[in-house]
């Protein structure tokens, strides 16, 4: 593969689609520009005949996937009752709307105050996370009626809607699907820090190394034996502390694992999760219920993904084939 020429204005690109469609188009003989200087986030390919614009950052660099399909994954519950329709096990949940703005434009029963009211007779702890919230923002355990009264205020102020969801501890998954196909897959690895035997659980978070964009994590976790720790708990040195929360890769998480392929019964359900929102290239995150793969339950699917973690697993021929597989689709 071509290594990055960092006497070019675009070789240290804020974009990281844009590295990617970058060294894509390098390997493939194809010309890349950057449209927006070292940003990256909208830039052009040509295969010297035909020209296809991109937008990151905000936008969607997929021209495999259509706005429809695009629009039915952003919706995490318009995307669950689609999958159930289509008879792929999810997770289940409940909408709440978090603020009274447009309530005229919806049926009643799912307003701020009906919400609360559900949340009074919850079986805690439950999973709450906006509709359309990305990198695991606003996705969090909440332990009771209190906390889930300042999660509403909190989440209010930047999302209309939330799921709720209960509170599920299974292995979780990620299957990548491409052109019907399971092109690679990882297990996820929650957030965690090791104990140190000083420090207290809120400063081993704060320690933490965290990207510019990524979300807050909350210091609180369980320790090996499933202790639920707060933050001025001090783990012991050498304890591994799970921090509750998505496993977003933005959130503080990892991959274990990341193979070509998937196991067959997890291949088959991301595949049909996929084909049911009509996406040629999706994330298909699940959960592991019975932990030997027997049992699973999609948690979302993600129409506009990130693939950082085959740069972290230098797998830059998986990026190269699916950036290749974009172009055709884009180069029409």
């Amino acid at each position: 593969m071509p290594s990055d020429d960092v006497s070019r204005p675009e070789a240290s690109l804020l974009s990281a689609q844009a590295r990617y469609a970058r060294r894509a188009a390098e390997t493939l003989g194809f010309s890349f520009r950057s449209l927006d200087g070292a940003d990256g986030y909208l830039f052009e390919v040509s295969d010297g005949a035909r020209t296809a614009m991109f937008a990151a950052g905000a936008g969607t660099p997929y021209a495999l996937n259509d706005a429809r399909g695009a629009s039915i994954a952003r919706d995490k519950a318009f995307c669950a009752e689609v999958l159930r329709q289509a008879g792929v096990p999810v997770v289940p949940g409940q909408v709440f709307f978090v603020t009274t703005r447009w309530a005229d434009m919806r049926s009643p029963g799912r307003e701020p105050e009906d919400a609360r009211a559900f949340a009074a007779n919850a079986d805690y702890p439950i999973f709450c996370k906006p509709l359309s919230a990305s990198n695991g923002l606003y996705a969090e355990v909440i332990e009771s009626a209190e906390a889930f009264d300042d999660y509403m205020a909190r989440v209010s102020r930047e999302h209309f809607a939330i799921l709720i969801q209960p509170y599920v501890r299974a292995p979780e998954h990620r299957a990548f699907v491409l052109n019907g196909r399971a092109l690679f897959s990882y297990r996820k690895r929650s957030p965690h820090v090791i104990g140190d035997g000083a420090r207290s659980l809120a400063d081993l978070v704060a320690a933490m190394p965290r990207e510019a964009e990524a979300p807050p994590l909350k210091a609180r976790g369980r320790d090996p034996r499933g202790h639920l720790l707060g933050p001025a708990d001090v783990p012991s040195a050498d304890e591994a502390i799970v921090l509750e929360g998505p496993a977003n890769r933005a959130a503080g998480g990892g991959a274990d694992g990341v193979q070509d392929g998937a196991p067959e019964a997890m291949a088959r359900v991301a595949i049909a999760a996929a084909e049911a929102v009509g996406l040629r290239l999706a994330a298909v995150d699940l959960f592991d219920l019975s932990g030997d793969g027997a049992d699973l339950a999609v948690i979302e699917v993600n129409s506009n993904p990130m693939i950082a973690t085959l740069e972290d697993a230098e797998r830059w021929d998986l990026i190269v084939e699916i950036w290749r597989e974009n172009f055709e689709a884009a180069l029409r």
